[in-house]
């Protein structure tokens, strides 16, 4: 399973990439919108995790773009971030409020995913 990453601390891209790869998952992060969307556009994923405040635009606004893009239509789209709102949490398909420990967001991910997170694990 493909897991995008989309945080502005490549420190934080770092620890979900090893967390996620120790369960199964290949991970691949973008420290800005812009990386995240030329990086969609040109490979499939099966999920994108974003951080909610990016340098060069929004998490929210950013996941309205990628719902268009044909490599991501069956993608799943989880929020992160230390600033909750409804609205917020309404654009994704799961939020998860920092700090979070990295085995939830593989617990996520794998509820989000179903069968295909428990061929990979």
């Amino acid at each position: 399973m493909r897991v995008l990453i989309v945080d502005d601390y490549p420190g934080v891209i770092e620890l979900y990439d090893l967390a996620l790869r120790a369960r199964g998952f290949e991970v691949k992060g973008a420290v800005t919108a812009a990386d995240a969307m030329t990086m969609a556009v040109s490979e499939p994923f099966d999920a994108v995790v974003l951080d909610v405040e990016l340098p060069d635009g929004s998490g929210p606004e950013l996941v309205e773009r990628m719902r268009y893009v044909p490599t991501l239509q069956r993608a799943k789209f989880v929020g992160m971030s230390s600033y909750d709102g409804e609205e917020i949490r309404k654009r994704f398909d799961a939020f998860l409020s920092k700090p979070f420990h990295p085995k939830r967001l593989a617990q996520t991910l794998r509820k989000l995913l179903g069968s295909k997170a428990s061929a990979a694990a």
